[in-house]
């Protein structure tokens, strides 16, 4: 394998050194030699490299300094410290910024360093690997996804169309008919809606982005999907209860995508639950697990266990007026945002859903 590396050192002596052991590994590689941090950012710019091997002591500044602009700038090219004794608290701060390893200056290191350089980029080399698998199974997943929706819509959208297609057909010979009208225009208008709604459903699946780092305070979260089923909760006399951290907690997502799935789950509870029934949502702080844990419940039917493995997918649904499309769109948001989303076992009564989301504190 050809490639190239950049070697950061102002030791002369040092230099000689490891561009030998390099050189012994990385056979048909081109490396570039620079003392200073600012010809290691001229050369950066001219080229792109396989391999940066840094040294933290540089005469205008220090390999930490290089390493953050590297990662700045979005590059995941392997990275490995050289560095003395005195200098090794600075590898752990290294690692933190996304260094690949380091090895010390001391006697005996030339001969470990080779091993090591083959070792990360061997490590390199599995992750974009394991990168390229993830994405194609993810273009794979999406594909038979989109297939099924596609079955899905067509299904759930020639229906409603054939009874809007039906009035209209008669409408000519029948609009002297009021009667008939008022009946055929409000189902037209409801079977229409229907699309509507199914549209939007489809466009939320849609349209998930991945995975979020913005951090956000979970009650502002939970309060903007209240918004979304305030009508409804009062509309059947629903009686609404939170138990939620006595401290504001905040998590790291997508603050929209949390919200929409949120709302999913408390449309879904509102839509099972019985006049006059209770939704609970809580909330705790599992600090161990970096996550914070909501449950939501509600009082309804509940789900057969003949159904908990159903729930998940597009268009299930055992409600009379249902898409089945509201528990699809909150299982993709928690797949694409590090959210864990499941079906709480073993309740005789009403639909636990059980939530987990990353603490900000946690992240990184």
């Amino acid at each position: 394998m050809n490639g190239a590396a950049l070697l950061v050192e102002d030791n002369r002596s040092h230099v000689e050194l490891i561009s030998d052991e390099l050189s012994s590994v990385l056979e048909g590689w081109t490396l570039d030699v620079v003392p200073t941090l600012a010809e290691a950012r001229r050369r950066l710019a001219a080229r792109p490299y396989d391999l940066f091997v840094l040294d933290f002591r540089l005469p205008d500044g220090d390999g930490i300094q290089l390493l953050r602009e590297i990662r700045g700038s979005g590059l995941k090219t392997p990275t490995l410290f050289v560095t003395t004794a005195a200098s090794a608290k600075l590898a752990v701060e290294a690692m933190k910024l996304g260094a690949d390893d380091y090895i010390v200056k001391e006697e005996g290191y030339l001969a470990v360093l080779p091993y090591l350089v083959q070792e990360v980029l061997e490590r390199h080399r599995l992750a974009v690997e394991r990168r390229v698998l993830e994405e194609r199974l993810q273009r794979a997943e999406r594909a038979a996804t989109l297939g099924y929706l596609a079955s899905g819509l067509a299904h759930h959208i020639n229906n409603p169309l054939a009874t809007i297609r039906t009035f209209l057909q008669l409408l000519p010979s029948r609009r002297d008919d009021e009667e008939f009208c008022t009946k055929y225009l409000d189902m037209a208008l409801a079977e229409s809606e229907r699309i509507r709604d199914l549209v939007k459903d489809i466009m939320r699946a849609a349209t998930v982005p991945a995975e979020g780092h913005e951090v956000q305070h979970f009650e502002e979260i939970l309060a903007r999907a209240e918004d979304g089923v305030e009508i409804e909760l009062r509309a059947k006399q629903i009686v609404y209860r939170k138990n939620l951290p006595s401290v504001a907690s905040t998590v790291r997502v997508h603050g929209e995508a949390a919200t929409c799935l949120f709302l999913s789950l408390l449309q879904n509870a509102v839509r099972f639950s019985p006049e006059g029934g209770t939704i609970e949502v809580q909330a705790r702080v599992d600090e161990k697990a970096g996550r914070l844990v909501a449950i939501v419940k509600d009082e309804g039917p509940g789900i057969p266990p003949e159904n908990r493995e159903k729930i998940f997918e597009p268009f299930f649904t055992t409600a009379v007026d249902g898409l089945g499309m509201g528990l699809f769109v909150a299982s993709r948001i928690a797949d694409l945002q590090n959210i864990r989303l499941s079906l709480e076992p073993g309740q005789p009564h009403g639909a636990v859903f059980r939530v987990e989301l990353p603490l900000a504190r946690a992240a990184g």
